[in-house]
């Protein structure tokens, strides 16, 4: 899995005085920056391979100013067309959020979705999280 830290602003809380529920999708989009490198390591525009088809976040606690927040990426699905992200966000060690984002294979110049090339498949499959979570059972 790959590994993001970041330390919550304050601009980031809401007046309940939590971190607000709209920042969560964009600290994930930054998490997920580690599989964008893998897949398309030049990150340039004009070329570039994805496009999001849907996110879904679950918030399992109230996340505070003040200590840092670790979200943990790595692969859920991989599909033809399209492959699957999963997401974890810890903060003091506790759960305090998970979710899921969808990236399709997408062709901008044909606007429409690609297959996703055999070596692009084998790079995301090494990062598989059944796979890590079998790892860990076998040992």
């Amino acid at each position: 899995m790959f590994e993001f830290r970041l330390e919550p602003r304050f601009s980031e809380t809401d007046a309940l005085g939590h971190i607000n529920n709209t920042v969560l999708p964009v600290w994930f989009e930054a998490a997920r920056a580690d599989i964008f490198r893998l897949v398309h390591p030049r990150l340039t525009r004009e070329d570039w391979p994805m496009i999001l088809a849907g996110i879904q976040i679950d918030f399992i606690d109230q996340i505070h100013l003040g200590s840092e927040v670790t979200i943990f990426t790595g692969i859920r699905k991989i599909g033809t067309k399209s492959f699957t992200v999963g997401q974890q966000a810890f903060q003091n060690g506790n759960q305090v959020a998970r979710g899921e984002a969808v990236l399709v294979w997408f062709s901008y110049e044909q606007q429409a979705s690609q297959p996703i090339p055999d070596e692009v498949r084998a790079l995301l499959g090494e990062h598989l999280l059944e796979a890590h979570s079998q790892e860990n059972s076998d040992r």
